[in-house]
């Protein structure tokens, strides 16, 4: 939807030629376009950007990331500017160079130098490249101009173009547009202590306007939303339902698209979305409307009523009434401020004001805070990158939801091999609806039986999805399941003895591996481990690697499965992600909490760790914490969409090969190493190995949770609305390969 944010500045330019009261409307708004189309804007400070007319985060993964000054010289992140003017940026951590690639020139630097190259021609730098929060940053006129581009600075305001420049004192409104347009956000810590009216207003900059298109991208109405965590915001189910895309505006005039529904309760009227980027917004203080709360306690709410972006009303609790559970406020509620805050004077959220309630008078209600908070404080706990988001297609008008309710009349049953370009839905008929909360899944390679952990439980369940019935379910453990694995016949359950924590160090550190019977699920066997352990791989020789979940630098094990002896160790990044190759030779891994982000190789043999090292890149590539290898072991494949060699030289292995549709998930069987899949929200991909192209695609009924293939099925365990509850439900989805 980048036409959407393009349009929404467009039409900024159009408004800013109304508060521009030195030269006439139509003047104005070409000057501005003229100005800003194309260039690359930042400000000193601030993680906020315009490329080309449309808002963009300088580093989505840290917002400290900003231009400065330093001894007079302005420095800017080198990757992001490189990008935005079409280079590509490689980084090279052996001789700590960096090389820009793009319009017809090569531009190298090294870090700490005095000197870059552009073209072969040695050029002095007015200040050395230095690194500063894992970024490389580089004097602003000196990369600028290595592009032939022109730069602009006024009252903090960076610009790059091919040809225009602001002028401080005839740009002067244009200047102070986007000043307030890049400022960065400032959140004053939460103290628990009574604050003033002035000072709970200063909150709305966390309120934003949250319009719904149809699917022509017609807008088709608006309400408001509030910030819970960074690229995440709370509002009403009311708002986004019956819509198929929406877009965030900012008190900032700044525009994001929205990736998705992240998670609905439609009997509360309650809903949250994602950005398609990491926001810096900064979130709200979630307090409890269980407690505290009494008739004629003061409060303040924030939203958009009729469009006027962040209005700010006072008013007192005037009752609570219980059906529906409602919070009775006198402050004004009208169209526009649903989904908005409800504040008590600590400024804590307490309650999410609605209009899609019937009103008379001065009759205004809000949703008291708790029915959301569980969700919020699960969500906001995620990497941004792993924060799922649903079937946008169940919340558009007129779409049949119910996957045991679909009519079959209107078009024949659909067919998993279509045309590549002409994804199908799975039929309804391969949905098993599941009456537990799933926490993670793993087929047996040999039958039509699913082992997953109720989560609710803290029980393993064997379910036949032949049969459409559960055969078998486990005592209950006494921690919450982490991991499920099937190898050599048997299952391994993974618990850890308390949350991952970065903080929780090796002394401190514990967890339990369990072996139980397929058949039965009574407990075969379990050791305990000194890690809490987050992720687990399992050779053909019964040698078991668990990697730990906590610690910051901290280890990957191996046992001895018969034994239950630790046979060898090596550090790891903790809540690293691992993966063992198809010829049991080395472990690949990803770590999920650095930025930039990195892969690294352990090597292996009978069961000890022989050597490790870090892929050759250091931040060359955007990495996400999704990995795979291709069942033929020839290809480690990232969920940005990159694909890596797999090797037995380090010079050769990790190397970049090409580009592949992204993903969240990646699937294949030893025993079909012919295919693999990959798969992102509801969409499913599936590949031919030897050629690395897509063959088939198609769509699950619900948001994709895990994918796996086995026993000759493709296997998804899913969350999809069904007609009759209000929460959707977890689901197996099932079909032929």
């Amino acid at each position: 939807m980048k036409y959407v944010k393009r349009a929404a500045l467009l039409f900024v330019a159009a408004m800013l030629a109304i508060q521009l009261p030195h030269v006439a409307n139509a003047d104005a708004q070409a000057d501005f376009l003229n100005k800003v189309e194309g260039a690359v804007i930042l400000y000193i400070g601030s993680p906020n950007a315009i490329v080309d007319l449309s808002d963009e985060i300088i580093d989505e993964d840290n917002f400290t990331i900003t231009p400065y000054t330093s001894n007079n010289r302005t420095l800017v992140p080198l990757r992001f500017i490189g990008e935005s003017l079409g280079a590509a940026v490689k980084w090279d951590n052996v001789s700590s160079t960096v090389t820009l690639q793009g319009n017809n020139r090569t531009i190298n630097m090294k870090l700490n130098s005095t000197q870059m190259s552009v073209n072969g021609s040695v050029k002095k730098l007015e200040a050395a490249a230095t690194y500063k929060s894992g970024r490389v940053f580089v004097p602003l006129r000196a990369i600028s101009e290595a592009f032939g581009k022109k730069v602009s600075f006024a009252r903090g305001v960076i610009m790059i173009s091919d040809t225009q420049v602001i002028n401080p004192t005839q740009d002067m409104d244009i200047v102070q547009y986007l000043i307030d347009t890049l400022l960065p956000f400032h959140k004053d810590a939460y103290t628990g202590r009574a604050l003033t009216t002035e000072h709970l207003a200063s909150m709305d900059q966390s309120v934003v306007i949250l319009e719904a298109f149809d699917k022509q991208g017609i807008s088709i109405g608006f309400g408001s939303a509030f910030a819970i965590g960074y690229g995440l915001y709370l509002t009403n189910y009311h708002v986004i339902d019956q819509a198929s895309s929406y877009l965030v505006e900012t008190e900032q005039d700044r525009f994001y698209d929205v990736e998705g529904v992240v998670d609905v309760d439609p009997d509360h009227d309650l809903a949250i979305v994602k950005t398609s980027i990491r926001t810096n917004v900064p979130p709200m203080h979630i307090g409890t409307s269980s407690t505290g709360l009494t008739k004629g306690q003061s409060i303040v709410t924030i939203g958009n009523p009729e469009g006027l972006q962040n209005t700010i009303s006072t008013g007192v609790i005037s009752g609570f009434r219980s059906n529906p559970s409602l919070i009775q406020i006198s402050a004004p509620i009208t169209h526009g401020n649903s989904g908005g805050p409800l504040l008590n004077i600590k400024g804590e959220v307490i309650g999410v004001t609605s209009s899609g309630v019937e009103e008379s008078g001065n009759l205004n209600f809000a949703i008291p805070i708790d029915f959301a908070k569980e969700a919020v404080k699960y969500y906001a706990s995620l990497p941004f990158t792993n924060i799922p988001v649903m079937d946008q297609h169940q919340f558009e008008a007129q779409v049949n939801t119910d996957p045991g309710t679909a009519d079959p009349s209107p078009s024949p049953e659909p067919s998993l091999s279509p045309s590549v370009g002409n994804p199908v839905t799975l039929p309804t008929e391969d949905v098993h609806v599941l009456n537990r909360a799933i926490s993670v899944m793993v087929p047996d390679p040999s039958s039509s039986i699913v082992y997953m952990a109720d989560d609710t439980q803290k029980k393993v369940i064997a379910f036949d999805y032949a049969s459409d019935k559960e055969i078998a379910v486990s005592a209950a453990f006494d921690k919450p399941v982490r991991k499920l694995a099937f190898a050599n016949g048997e299952l391994y359950v993974m618990m850890s003895d308390q949350d991952y924590s970065p903080y929780t160090f090796d002394g401190s550190q514990g967890g339990t591996i369990a072996v139980l019977h397929p058949g039965t699920l009574q407990l075969k066997d379990q050791w305990r481990t000194r890690i809490d352990p987050y992720d687990i791989a399992i050779d053909k020789v019964n040698h078991v690697y668990v990697a730990s979940g906590s610690g910051q630098w901290t280890y990957i094990l191996s046992y001895d499965r018969t034994t239950h002896e630790e046979i060898s160790s090596r550090s790891i990044r903790n809540a690293s992600n691992i993966a063992l190759h198809p010829a049991e030779d080395k472990i690949y891994a990803i770590d999920t909490d650095s930025s930039p982000r990195d892969m690294k190789v352990y090597t292996i043999g009978n069961g000890l760790f022989t050597g490790d090292y870090d892929s050759p890149y250091h931040g060359d590539y955007p990495l996400t914490t999704s990995m795979g290898i291709t069942p033929d072991g020839k290809y480690v494949l990232n969920g940005y969409g990159g694909i890596f060699s797999s090797t037995n030289m380090s010079t050769t292995n990790m190397r970049f090969v090409a580009k592949t549709d992204p993903f969240d998930m990646m699937a294949g069987d030893p025993l079909h190493p012919e295919t693999y899949f990959t798969a992102r929200q509801s969409t499913v991909r599936q590949y031919d190995t030897d050629t690395m192209s897509r063959t088939k695609l198609f769509n699950t009924n619900g948001t994709l949770l895990q994918i796996a293939e086995a026993h000759g099925q493709f296997i998804a365990l899913t969350k999809v609305a069904v007609k009759g509850s209000a929460v959707p439900k977890f689901a197996l989805e099932i079909t032929e390969i």
